[in-house]
Formats: C-alpha cells, sequence, structure tokens
C-alpha cells in the first residue's frame, strides 16, 4: 500500500460540509432531524405495542384458546385491548413509515450537497495543480494518470458521499432508533436487557479488528479499480497501435487479468462485509437466547412471568433492523475514509493559498478584470530546466521577433515552454517580461503573457467557435482567415467536435489551435511543433501566417523541421 498523508480528516471534512448544509439550509436538515426523530419514535413504539399486543394475546389464549377469546371478562378485556394495541402499533407504522420517507429524503439530499461540493474542491484542485506549478506528464516528472483523475472524480467522491449518507447520517439515524427502543427494552425488563446488553457488547468489540482488515482490503481493491481504468483507457485511446503490431492479445490479456483481481477482491470484500453483517445478526440472537435462558434458568429472580418474556423477545426483536444498519453505517464510514484519503493524496489540499472559488469561475474573472499585456522584450536568464540535463539558458527575445527552438529529442525544448507557462518549476534562473520577474507567477493569461500551441493540439467537446475562443472572445472566422483556413467554418459549422461529436484531422487540429491562441491577444506565442500533421502547401500557408505576425506578436516555435527556420529571426539550439 501507498502511504496515505492526508492533512485532513473525514470526520472535519464531514463537520465542515454538513456545517455549510446547516447555513445555506437551515431548514433542510431540520426537516431531516425532526423526520429521524418522528421514525425513531414511531420504531420504539410499534416494537412495543408489538410486543404488548402478543402478551395479551398469548394471555388470552392461554385462558381460552385462540378461538374462544370472549369467553370469560378477562379474557374479553384483554382481547379488546389487544385490539387497541394493535392500533396503536399501527399509528405508529404509520408514523414511523412517513418519518423514514421524509428523513431518506433528506439524507440523500444533504450527502448529495456534500458530495457536490466535494467534486467541485477535486476538480479546482486538479486544475490548481499546473498554478502550483507540480509536473503532471510522465516525461517531465510525476506523473498522475487521466485514469486515476477520472475515478477521484467519480468513483471516490461517491464512495465519499456514501460515507455521508450511510455512514454518517445513516448511523444516526440507526443509533436515533436504537435510544428509544433500549428504553421501551429497559421498561419491560431492566433485568433481561441489562443481561443482553452484556452478552452482545464483548463481541461487537471483537468485530472491530475485522473492520480494520476489511478496510485495508478495501483499498487495495480501489488501487485495482483505477488500474483496470487506466488499462481500459489505454486499450481503447490505442487500439489502432495494438492492432498494427498485432498486439491486440496483449492489451485483452492485460485487461483481462486486471478484471479479474478486481472481481476477486471486490468478492472477497462483499463476503466480508455480509459476514459482518451476518455475525452482528447472529450477537443479536445469542443475546436473546442468553437472556430468556438465563431467565429460564431462574438467575435473574422474577422477572415477570411469561407474558412479560414474550413482550421483551417482540420489542428485542425489532432491534434487528437498526443493529444492521449501524453495521452498514460503519463498512460505509470505513469506505469513505479510504476514498478520502486517496482524494487527499491524489490533489492535497495542504496549501492553503488555493482558493474555494471553483477553478472556472476564478478564471473567468480573470479574465473578465486583467489587464492586457502590451508587446514588450522577453528576457531569460540562466533559466535552469528541470527533468533535463542542459545548461542554463539564456535568451532575449525583442518585441515581435521570431525565435525557434532546435534540438535533439530529450534536450528540454519542450520543457522549456512548460516552464516559461508556469506549468513546470524551474531549477534556476530567472524569466522577466516588461520589467516583471515572472518565475515564481502561477499559469494563466492573468500572470502571464503567453499562449499555448501544444504538440498534440487538444481539441474541446464543443464547437468551432468555442475552440477558437477559449482564450478571449474571438470570431472563429476572423481568426481562421490570416491561416488561410476559414473553410472549416463553413465544413465544421456548429457541430460539437472531439468527444462525442464529428472527429477532426491532425491538421484541422493544429489550424484550431493556432486560430486559438492568436485569438487570445497574448503577446508571446508558444508554438510547439505547429506544422506538424501538415501537408506541404497547408505548413508554407501557416508559416506565412506566422511570419505576417513578426512585430505584433512575438513568437517562441519549437520544430524538428527545416522549413520554420526560414521564417525565424534568431535560432536558439539547446544541448549543443
Amino acid at each position: 500500500m501507498r502511504p496515505r498523508k492526508t492533512t485532513r480528516t473525514l470526520f472535519g471534512f464531514y463537520a465542515r460540509g454538513l456545517g455549510g448544509v446547516l447555513r445555506e439550509r437551515r431548514s433542510g436538515l431540520a426537516l431531516f432531524l425532526l423526520s429521524s426523530v418522528m421514525h425513531a419514535l414511531g420504531h420504539a413504539a410499534l416494537a412495543l405495542a408489538a410486543g404488548r399486543c402478543a402478551g395479551l394475546l398469548v394471555g388470552a389464549w392461554a385462558t381460552n384458546g385462540p378461538s374462544n377469546t370472549s369467553g370469560t371478562s378477562g379474557s374479553a378485556d384483554a382481547a379488546k385491548e389487544a385490539l387497541w394495541v394493535a392500533l396503536a402499533g399501527l399509528s405508529a407504522a404509520v408514523l414511523k413509515a412517513g418519518g423514514g420517507v421524509i428523513a431518506a429524503y433528506g439524507q440523500a439530499k444533504v450527502a448529495g450537497d456534500v458530495g457536490a461540493s466535494l467534486r467541485l474542491e477535486v476538480l479546482e484542485r486538479l486544475l490548481s495543480v499546473h498554478r502550483l506549478r507540480h509536473p503532471r506528464q510522465g516525461d517531465h516528472g510525476a506523473n498522475t494518470s487521466p485514469a486515476r483523475c477520472v475515478a477521484a472524480l467519480t468513483a471516490c467522491i461517491r464512495e465519499v458521499e456514501l460515507g455521508l449518507h450511510t455512514g454518517v447520517l445513516g448511523g444516526l439515524r440507526a443509533a436515533a432508533q436504537l435510544v428509544p427502543l433500549a428504553a421501551v427494552l429497559f421498561w419491560l425488563a431492566p433485568r433481561l436487557a441489562l443481561v443482553a446488553v452484556a452478552v452482545f457488547a464483548p463481541f461487537a468489540v471483537l468485530l472491530g479488528a475485522n473492520r480494520r482488515k476489511w478496510k485495508r482490503a478495501h483499498a487495495a481493491a480501489m488501487r485495482h479499480s483505477e488500474l483496470l481504468l487506466e488499462a481500459a483507457d489505454e486499450a481503447v485511446r490505442h487500439a489502432d497501435l495494438w492492432m498494427t503490431y498485432g498486439a491486440e492479445g496483449k492489451a485483452r490479456s492485460n485487461v483481462a487479468a486486471l478484471g479479474a483481481a478486481v472481481a476477486r477482491t471486490s468478492a472477497r470484500l462483499e463476503a466480508g462485509a455480509a459476514a459482518m453483517t451476518g455475525m452482528n445478526e447472529v450477537l443479536g440472537a445469542l443475546a436473546l437466547v442468553g437472556t430468556l435462558g438465563a431467565a429460564r434458568l431462574g438467575w435473574l429472580g422474577d422477572v415477570g412471568g411469561g407474558t412479560a418474556l414474550l413482550s421483551f423477545a417482540v420489542a428485542f426483536f425489532l432491534a434487528y433492523r437498526p443493529i444492521r444498519d449501524l453495521t452498514e453505517a460503519r463498512l460505509a464510514w470505513l469506505r469513505g475514509q479510504v476514498a478520502f484519503d486517496e482524494l487527499e493524496e491524489l490533489a492535497p489540499s495542504r496549501d492553503r493559498s488555493l482558493s474555494t472559488t471553483p477553478f472556472a469561475v476564478t478564471e473567468l474573472a480573470a479574465g473578465l478584470t486583467r489587464t492586457p499585456w502590451s508587446l514588450a522584450s522577453l528576457d531569460l536568464c540562466g533559466l535552469e530546466l528541470a527533468h533535463c540535463a542542459v545548461p542554463p539558458v539564456t535568451l532575449s527575445v525583442a518585441p515581435g521577433q521570431i525565435v525557434a527552438v532546435l534540438g535533439p529529442t530529450g534536450t528540454g525544448k519542450t520543457t522549456l515552454l512548460r516552464t516559461l507557462l508556469g506549468l513546470e518549476a524551474s531549477l534556476g534562473g530567472r524569466i522577466q517580461y516588461a520589467g516583471a520577474f515572472l518565475e515564481s507567477a502561477s499559469a494563466g493569461p492573468s500572470a502571464r503573457p503567453f499562449a499555448w500551441v501544444p504538440q498534440d493540439a487538444p481539441i474541446l467537446a464543443d464547437t468551432l467557435a468555442a475552440n477558437v475562443a477559449l482564450g478571449a472572445p474571438a470570431d472563429a472566422r476572423a481568426a481562421l482567415t490570416p491561416l488561410g483556413a476559414a473553410h472549416l467554418v463553413d465544413s465544421l459549422g456548429e457541430e460539437r467536435l472531439g468527444a462525442g461529436g464529428r472527429s477532426v484531422s491532425g491538421g484541422e487540429r493544429q489550424w484550431i489551435a493556432l486560430a486559438r491562441a492568436i485569438a487570445s491577444r497574448q503577446p508571446i506565442l508558444l508554438l510547439d511543433e505547429p506544422t506538424s500533421g501538415l501537408d506541404p502547401q497547408s505548413q508554407a500557408e501557416v508559416l506565412d501566417a506566422i511570419a505576417r505576425l513578426r512585430g505584433e506578436r512575438s513568437v517562441i516555435l519549437v520544430t524538428h523541421r527545416p522549413e520554420p527556420l526560414a521564417i525565424a529571426d534568431q535560432v536558439v539550439r539547446l544541448g549543443a
């Protein structure tokens, strides 16, 4: 198992979440608490009525038989009282059912609200990792797989939500049912109740060790599920590669092996959970048997006779459900704790400088209020790049100049761009723009004057217009026309692109990514292989468009091709 280093406890998170719900929807939480009390009192009243009714009927039947309960005055009175008690039990059942429905709704609503809040918080922290300048990609240091992030935003948060729903709120409801029920049992037969507690309690404590083992197994199962999701994602995304190498069987066997491991672990977990739930039921039955046995042997003295024993047994039997709910609450809490630890490890909350406002809102606000960058000189003074053994980079880019960056694979060309963007932490040196030092600035258009075109040119699952206007409001046709790609507006129209929509070619991706960077109005464009995937004619058009930006934008262009060198004012060779 990986070490867990968390700064917050699950209990603290739940307390904060419930506090937020109380501040924003006090009436909803109050209704949940009130309905839970109604449910608990209804359950206790039902147990009392059932026990009393059983005792009365048995007393009447013992006198005259079940078919002649009106034969004597005493038996008739007992039968009549039993009827009234049964009607009272019916009222208690209605009260319990109504309270249970309202409490169940409030329980799910509160847990859902807290889970939704956590989802936004985790998403902000995952997106904010770049503002903290922590490396993400495997070839740039520490790696966080997309599959693990997806699992965090789905399965982990669902487990945390269930920890609150079933573990905390469900446990409170179960405890609320047991308290008045225990009062009923002590009222009916205090000696019997004491013996039942004495029998049940020690065995319940022993189950704690099994819960700890179950928690460790659940943590392992969660990790296996993450690996399975990652393997499935890899198998689908790279299906063409597996096919061309004839390696479909390898991808299939990897997924199958992980799936089998998940199935085995899940089966063991389910069996363990069922065993713990069953053991609590067995312990309850054992407590009842031990109590009645002790009474039968006369060890408890006068406990009220057979009618009292029957009433106690019936009421005690109704403790079965809340005891089972308490066991399930404990298991849900353990699952939530494992998931919460996973979230804290994946996206730590220990940096208190992070805003509590969702990431998209803070970035939108920054985009609306920031002062536009003006074109100025960029100076790199002894900039030391992480993850690559190259000499410190010293470079001066004059306003409006085009600079081409060359170098063998692994010499830090992409790392240089990521360091300028604030996605990587430099090991030393200065990044100065317009008199301001940027090496400690966060990523984003408010803090740095760069627009980036990465080599893979990602496309959002949205329209062409939305993709081009990602960094700033822009007209797609106006941004694509200088690149000679205005035809994309007509051919793609308002269709959804990318995931769940129309696929686009590699060349079209480059056009869209370039237009997005130009439309951002940032003074410096960072282009990572901007002509990759383009045919010669399209490449020439793109290079002509970049050349026309000379004097209006500064451009730092990473390339392996010789053609871009023709438009460069300065060529920098890394690793030379």
